[in-house]
């Protein structure tokens, strides 16, 4: 549970901004706009949560390892070594990807809402 702490309190927080934006902005709240606002915010970690999950599983990892060794400008002291995209996001793309599902879940029950 604690790993769930921190994507739980920023879904709270995104929620509340959220909406904020749509009673003094907008000044509409309505079931649609809180659906569509919802999911706009939910692509917005999602799209950087799947861009991590697929850094992470080391497709790039070639490409990378290419593109060092043939266009690298020589330097004496530069090393060789370089840190793999697979390693980059492994850390955090959990958090991306939950906050972005937490939100998406809060769309689809509000679009259900709309619905019914």
């Amino acid at each position: 549970m604690k790993n769930f702490k921190w994507p739980l309190i920023t879904s709270a927080v995104s929620s509340i901004g959220i909406f904020t934006y749509l009673l003094l902005i907008k000044q509409s709240l309505t079931i649609r706009s809180v659906s569509d606002t919802f999911f706009i915010v939910s692509l917005f970690f999602l799209i950087i949560g799947l861009a991590l999950w697929i850094m992470s599983s080391g497709f790039f990892d070639n490409f990378q390892r290419f593109m060092k060794m043939h266009f690298r400008f020589k330097k004496k002291n530069e090393p060789k070594e370089f840190i793999p995209f697979s390693e980059i996001g492994k850390a955090h793309q959990l958090y991306w990807i939950e906050t972005g599902g937490i939100l998406l879940i809060v769309s689809i029950v509000s679009l259900l809402f709309y619905f019914f």
